[in-house]
């Protein structure tokens, strides 16, 4: 039986219809990458002693599994998108080595920007909406479970899971910045006084639940990732998707993500407005951001210490202070000649000083030429758009593969859409829609 494509969506080209991935191969790379961190602070505590080695082997095997079980996906446009996330940082960070504007050839950029290809090629191989559904519901159910654990039961956690010295061993933390008295991550408690205090639902005490993730920040992260994909999935749907977006909701509470709770009210809102207005405001998010950036340290005082960056603890205060990282940036960090200030806390200091300001639109941009006439499609798009955006104004956590893993998955399954209601598998082109 022949199956017919509006052209506007897709088309089936003979002989390229195979079967998606078995469900249980993104299950174990998705659950793998939420996971292995604390599998590593387990090992660090009780068994051996771990460093950073560790964990980028790890994620070196996670990301060659996911793409060598896409391979089905990969096309030469892929593979010529693989090659500028490789070459175009490698040769500005050469180029900046060489004329003496950094110390260093980084190449961690690279690996930050092949996990969003690898496992959204992931998810086109995968194509199964039913199984993503029950890949979300996991992942939320282990968070909670985590979470709950470690929130009653925190001396016993940390007996196995002693993540201040699994940091410690990795070389992200020094000792002396632990100043708590418990064995979590440094912003694992919220004291109230010089660090403001917990700012959702106070009366659950200063601790900031962490849970697989082991440190708060990527764990709110992760619940507006949820979220977003269960407000989508109730919009297709048509019925409420309450166990994911309450658990979203709940493991942000317990990260005590101020951030999480702004976007997930910021997603209530657009997943009811036009979605030409959404892509269009998706698109231009990063331009937004950048000019809130500069706008802001002119009408706000008293967040930022040029001696120390010492900022205070409120949202506003990091936006400072990544406003004044990028006014320090002269025009060879703009264009990724130069090394520039310290991109603490600011992930599009961090982006544009790795890949220029040419190569961040670029990059930006690619998600928008995948032509699609899906609007569930385009509103997961936009979402996802707005999360990275804003999250990028204070932040580079966006990179880490223990969120961006199943953000990057779910929108490769979303991709498939019209393929996946005609039932035909199909490979998603960037540029040309679907083949």
């Amino acid at each position: 039986m022949s199956v017919s494509h509006p052209p506007s969506l897709a088309y089936a080209v003979p002989g390229t219809q195979v079967p998606p991935l078995a469900p249980i191969v993104p299950t174990v790379l998705l659950l793998g990458a939420l996971t292995f961190n604390m599998a590593l602070c387990f090992a660090n505590t009780n068994v051996m002693g771990v460093s950073d080695l560790h964990v980028m082997l790890c994620e070196a095997m996670i990301l060659a599994v996911v793409f060598l079980a896409a391979y089905r996906a990969i096309e030469d446009v892929h593979l010529i998108l693989l090659g500028f996330v490789v070459v175009w940082p490698l040769l500005l960070a050469s180029i900046r080595y060489v004329t003496g504007n950094d110390v260093t050839i980084d190449v961690k950029i690279v690996r930050d920007l092949a996990i969003p290809i690898g496992f959204f090629l992931l998810g086109t191989a995968s194509a199964n909406l039913k199984a993503a559904d029950r890949i979300v519901a996991a992942s939320v159910a282990i968070v909670v479970v985590v979470a709950l654990f470690e929130y009653f039961w925190i001396e016993m956690f940390t007996r196995f899971f002693n993540v201040a010295k699994y940091y410690i061993a990795r070389g992200s933390l020094e000792a002396k910045q632990i100043y708590q008295n418990t064995d979590l991550y440094i912003s694992g408690m919220r004291p109230a006084g010089v660090q403001g205090g917990r700012n959702l639902l106070p009366f659950i005490g200063d601790h900031r639940v962490s849970s697989v993730f082991l440190e708060p920040v990527s764990t709110g992260n992760f619940g507006v990732i949820a979220f977003i994909w269960g407000l989508v999935r109730s919009r297709m749907e048509k019925k409420l998707y309450l166990g994911v977006m309450a658990g979203a909701m709940l493991i942000i509470v317990f990260a005590d993500s101020r951030f999480g709770a702004y976007l997930c009210a910021m997603a209530l809102v657009m997943a009811y407005l036009p979605i030409a207005w959404t892509t269009i405001g998706a698109a231009l998010m990063p331009l937004v951001a950048l000019i809130v950036l500069v706008i802001v340290p002119f009408v706000v005082t008293g967040s930022y210490d040029p001696q120390n960056r010492y900022i205070d603890n409120g949202f506003v205060g990091r936006f400072v202070l990544a406003a004044r990282i990028l006014g320090e940036f002269d025009v060879l960090t703009w264009f990724g000649l130069s090394a520039g200030a310290l991109a603490f806390d600011s992930g599009y200091a961090y982006i544009l000083s790795k890949v220029g300001v040419i190569g961040f639109w670029a990059l930006w941009l690619i998600p928008f030429t995948l032509r699609n006439a899906d609007r569930h499609f385009c509103l997961y798009r936009n979402l996802l758009a707005v999360y990275y955006g804003t999250i990028l104004c204070v932040s580079n956590s966006a990179f880490t593969i223990k969120t961006a893993a199943l953000a990057w998955f779910l929108f490769g399954v979303m991709a498939q859409l019209p393929a996946i209601r005609h039932e035909v598998w199909t490979v998603v082109r960037p540029g040309g829609g679907l083949k």
